[in-house]
């Protein structure tokens, strides 16, 4: 039984090695696409219709992400026992498919000088599930933090989430609301640093969770 959690355990790393591979994607893709802009365009450009490194960063960053945050909700759902549990294995499962889903519906191509044309159906679900993405993860660390408040090896965890969840959140409404794209690319990797640092710790702290 004991090996069996211990095994189990191992798929929550997935959420600590997602977020250094997804990482390492956008670094190479960006090298490999001229003149891509880091401070002030998203890394959906990268994944974007005419990139030239379109479907490496679609594969290798977004789906392959996603298809980490999945395994790493069916480690939570094998180690956390409760309802409670069970609920936010789910909303990861459900994030880690929105993150997915980027991948696979594409932004539309970079429009540097408007007139820009209306997004795409591909364009508007590849926005549905970006920001889908956060509505599901969020509350799955919020309620994270319920479900392992009487854990020892979690008891500073509340703390640390709670500051990295103010900062995606304040990060993040910048981002999607910022008109006219001034070091947007900033305003998002802030977001995605906090969100990757918050789901690697998560991923650290419930690995040392004991067997019961």
């Amino acid at each position: 039984m004991h090996m069996i959690f211990k095994r189990d355990k191992f798929l929550t790393l997935s959420g600590f090695f997602g977020p250094i591979i997804f990482a390492a994607v956008i670094l190479i893709a960006g090298f490999l696409s001229p003149n891509y802009d880091h401070a002030n365009q998203v890394i959906s450009d990268l994944g974007a219709v005419g990139s030239p490194v379109k479907d490496f960063m679609n594969i290798f960053g977004f789906m392959l992400f996603g298809i980490l945050i999945m395994a790493f909700s069916v480690g939570v759902y094998k180690i956390r026992g409760s309802l409670l549990g069970k609920a936010i294995a789910a909303l990861f499962m459900l994030g880690g498919l929105a993150m997915f889903l980027i991948g696979v519906f594409p932004s539309d191509a970079v429009c540097r000088e408007g007139p820009c044309p209306q997004p795409s159906l591909t364009g508007e679900m590849h926005n549905i599930s970006t920001i889908g993405t956060f509505l599901l993860l969020f509350p799955a660390f919020v309620l994270l933090v319920i479900d392992t408040r009487n854990e020892k090896s979690m008891r500073y965890y509340f703390i640390v989430a709670g500051i990295l969840g103010a900062i995606i959140a304040f990060s993040a409404h910048a981002w999607l609301t910022a008109a006219d794209g001034t070091l947007i690319g900033v305003k998002q990797r802030i977001t995605l640093g906090a969100f990757s640092l918050l789901l690697m710790y998560t991923s650290a702290k419930l690995y040392r969770l004991k067997a019961r």
